[in-house]
């Protein structure tokens, strides 16, 4: 077992070690090697013959002292030497150095030993005495000495010394030796054909043996590879550590198959090739026993199977690809099927009841052919959506190249889509921020088509807030259209925003349930977007808002002509003042109650139906209204749903309950789709939303009166309920003359409200004017009456926060919301809707906050300017 532990370097090195050293021993014993001892006493010999020599000649001189002189002298410079002294023929020591008497050893017989020594003097030819030179011991005395032996200190320095040189020695040359050498040449030819990379390593994980094949593979000669570590070589991370890591840890296959002492197959690593190229190995490990059992190395086997992984990879990804591709398409066939349904089934439904007759009146008849015609409106925008997308994926997609007005685009489809943002509640606001040029050269079918989809998308996901379009273009070499569609809705995650163009999808599924949809609008407005050469991006924060970019690059040169931001505005304007000119809403002769708590609601609501022809009676709450509907036949009824008292909620069920099937009308400052449900579940006939929209208002109660004459008046003699061309040219700073004119002027203050939040004006930046008509006497005694109420409602607010009255808070809200919008004040209005927002949460950071910009908006109001156009 100890021998199996020694290495055949340490077994080789101490091999040669004994040899060396037993010759050595050898040739000390024959004497082939110099006696240090008997070249010592030889030299010492010598040095006292010399002595007697040069003594005899001061004894013929009789002169004793010099001689003593001398020897003193030598043995001062001598340092073997311990004494010396003269002794006379009889015995008597007549001169001497330090102790010799005691020093020197007298002997039985007297003769020299090898540390002392006597030579005789003769003086006249006769004996005279003799000269004593101690010298010091050359061997030691006691079990020391033993060490200093010439046969055994030369084997103990000599030994270990050349032990350790001929282990250094050996390593150095059995790495320098070619390991494979010891596999027969036919062998090693056999194995360098084989297909499959072979490596053979020993117990320490030092390459014995590589085939050609895997040297080949990493591009490295065998001799370089030979004599390393197998873990030099460039393996890649596996599925379980790096390589290096594996090889400390003892992971790697050949580590476990010696540990073991058993196979290990089908291995997946990596290793760099000679390329530079990740290459896959499906290795098999076989360890190599010894004749007493234990692992002397490791065979290993290495199939190169990259390009199977790389096809078992793409499958997979395939797969992955064509799962997701099947789910889309399923899921957009069942988007598809429920959106394709339901405008058919109205359109079958309806045109069976017109079959049947099943319409009581002519009104019935034309609304039911209404929801026909919507509905298949909307089935002709799915079918077309599915028609582009399959021109656009087969390579059919046309292109037109004609000159066109971009602004106009912009402006007709704010137009045609402001009437689905007012229904959602919400703002739809087109600015243009720099000049224009008057004419490109594009696609103008593609363009209005990408912009209906982003606006359309945009009201689609915004509840609250508002949307902004946002045009402008850049000159130089160059030139660049550029539209931003802006929204404060549900906004997106990065994820969703990854995903928001792919076909059949929306940016969650869980948004075509809530909002509808097919999720082929932005796949297909992107798809137009590039072809027309330009870019459609989306930047979203979640519960924010998100910001669509549409950048259209065209060609520019000196003929085209570049229109001012003023000059658009002027044009659109006069454009809308020609629309304002259509034929007024006429409402018939009859009598209609409108309950609500606010006073300027009333006399404003009730201003415009008695303009319209109808007879109008008020009640401030809802026993005042069950009271006066008990004594009058009323043809319609408007209700506030808000009042004090019996609420119009409460009064809506009573009347219903006495069997009473007037319609009623319910106005509420509440827009979401769960508050309109509510007021049809308890009886209400239809649904309007404070501030109150005078065109919507008319046509509404219209729709449930019978039909009066159209009277055609002209815009001079006709008094408007909104902003009039001389309101125009006088507007207040920070409200826009073209969106005054072009959208209703509720719509413009939306975005003053907008800009005032976002710290785009500053809170004194121009006086706050009622947008109604104010050189009508009628509409004007209604807003100045009301102003003063508004502004004591405005500062009750901030005692309310304070003493935490949130009922009393939440219905001066609540009024304010309503009231300051019908007559005109629509930031006023907005605000105090965020505010109600804020208190139904009791988030007090954002309550203080909207009460502030409420106060400072109440110290803008221009009581003065209000009467003055009065």
């Amino acid at each position: 077992m100890i021998t199996g532990q020694i290495t055949v370097r340490l077994r080789l090195a101490i091999g040669a070690t004994s040899i060396v050293v037993s010759t050595l021993m050898l040739a000390v014993f024959i004497g082939w090697v110099p006696d240090k001892t008997e070249s010592i006493a030889a030299g010492r010999a010598q040095l006292c013959e010399s002595i007697a020599v040069y003594s005899c000649t001061f004894l013929l001189k009789n002169d004793v002292d010099s001689m003593e002189l001398a020897l003193k002298t030598i043995a001062e410079h001598n340092d073997t030497i311990r004494t010396v002294g003269i002794r006379r023929q009889n015995g008597e020591l007549i001169r001497s150095t330090k102790e010799h008497e005691t020093t020197w050893v007298h002997g039985a017989n007297g003769s020299s030993t090898i540390d002392q020594i006597r030579v005789p003097l003769m003086a006249g030819g006769q004996p005279w005495g003799s000269v004593e030179v101690a010298f010091e011991p050359i061997t030691k005395i006691g079990w020391l000495a033993i060490f200093t032996q010439p046969w055994l200190r030369l084997p103990m320095g000599v030994g270990p010394v050349c032990c350790l040189f001929l282990w250094l020695y050996l390593g150095r040359t059995l790495k320098q030796l070619d390991p494979s050498s010891a596999v027969p040449g036919r062998v090693r030819e056999a194995l360098d054909g084989l297909a499959e990379s072979l490596i053979v390593v020993d117990q320490k994980g030092i390459v014995r043996f590589a085939n050609k094949v895997f040297t080949e593979l990493v591009g490295t000669p065998r001799e370089k590879i030979v004599g390393k570590s197998i873990a030099r070589l460039p393996w890649q991370a596996n599925h379980a550590a790096p390589a290096s890591q594996g090889e400390q840890e003892g992971t790697m296959p050949w580590h476990i198959s010696q540990r073991n002492a058993e196979a290990c197959v089908s291995e997946m690593l990596e290793i760099v090739a000679g390329d530079g190229s990740t290459r896959t190995l499906n290795v098999s490990c076989s360890p190599i026993l010894g004749p007493n059992g234990l692992c002397r190395g490791v065979m290993i086997c290495g199939d190169d199977v990259t390009h199977l992984e790389d096809i078992k990879k793409q499958l997979h990804i395939a797969k992955e690809l064509a799962d997701a591709a099947s789910a889309a398409k399923s899921e957009f066939v069942a988007n598809m099927s429920h959106e394709i349904r339901t405008p058919l089934n109205a359109v079958l439904g309806f045109a069976d009841v017109l079959r049947r007759g099943m319409a009581q009146s002519r009104e019935e008849e034309i609304e039911y052919l209404d929801l026909i015609h919507r509905s298949g409106r909307h089935l002709l925008e799915l079918i077309n959506n599915i028609l582009d997308l399959s021109k656009i994926e087969s390579g059919h997609l046309q292109l037109e190249s004609l000159l066109f007005s971009p602004h106009r685009i912009v402006h007709d489809v704010v137009s045609v889509l402001e009437t689905r943002a007012h229904e959602r509640g919400i703002s739809l606001i087109a600015n243009y921020e720099t000049d224009l040029p008057e004419s490109i050269e594009s696609d103008p079918t593609k363009l209005r088509q990408i912009i209906t989809n982003l606006i359309g998308n945009a009201i689609k996901f915004t509840e609250i807030g508002s949307v902004k379009v946002r045009v402008s273009a850049t000159k130089g070499r160059k030139p660049e259209l550029r539209i931003d569609v802006q929204d404060t809705g549900i906004g997106m995650t990065p994820a969703q925003q990854a995903k928001v163009f792919n076909a059949f999808e929306q940016a969650d599924g869980s948004t075509t349930r809530r909002f509808g949809g097919t999720g082929l609008g932005l796949s297909i407005s992107r798809r137009f977007a590039v072809a027309l050469g330009g870019t459609l991006t989306v930047s979203s924060t979640e519960n924010v808002g998100s910001v669509f970019t549409f950048i259209l690059p065209f060609h520019s040169n000196k003929s085209v002509k570049w229109i001012t931001r003023q000059d658009i505005e002027n044009a659109l304007a006069r454009q809308q003042l020609q629309t304002d000119a259509a034929p007024q809403v006429q409402l018939p002769k009859v009598s209609i109650l409108v309950a609500d708590d606010g006073d300027a609601n009333r006399k404003l609501i009730s201003l415009i139906l008695r303009r319209a022809g109808a007879i109008v009676a008020t009640a401030k709450d809802g026993r005042e209204a069950i009271k006066l509907l008990s004594g009058t036949d009323f043809s319609l009824i408007l209700m506030d749903m808000q009042m004090p008292d019996i609420n119009g909620y409460e009064a809506t069920e009573m009347i219903r309950s006495i069997g009473c099937t007037v319609p009623i009308i319910a106005l509420t400052g509440n827009a979401m789709k769960g508050d309109r449900q509510r007021c049809l579940d308890i009886g209400c006939t239809d649904f309007l939303t404070k501030p109150v929209h005078v065109d919507r208002l008319l046509a509404t109660v219209a729709n449930y009166l019978p039909k009066a004459e159209t009277s055609e008046t002209k815009p001079t003699d006709r008094k408007p309920f909104g902003a009039d061309a001389e309101q125009m040219r006088t507007a207040p700073r920070g409200y826009s003359s073209n969106e005054i004119a072009c959208i209703s002027p509720e719509l413009e203050l939306l975005s003053d409200i907008r800009s005032i939040q976002s710290g785009l004006l500053s809170s004194d930046s121009y006086p706050l004017r009622s947008t109604l008509a104010m050189h009508d006497e009628e509409m004007a005694e209604i807003v100045n009456e009301f102003i003063p109420r508004m502004l004591d409602r405005i500062a009750t607010l901030r005692s309310d926060f304070e003493e935490q009255r949130w009922s009393d808070l939440a219905a001066n809200t609540h009024w304010l919301k309503g009231s300051a919008g019908t007559t005109g004040f629509l930031p006023i209005a907005i605000q105090a809707g965020e505010l109600e927002l804020a208190i139904s949460k009791q988030d007090t950071i954002q309550c203080d906050e909207k009460i502030l910009l409420l106060e400072r908006m109440a110290g803008r109001v221009d009581l003065a300017a209000n009467l003055t156009q009065a």
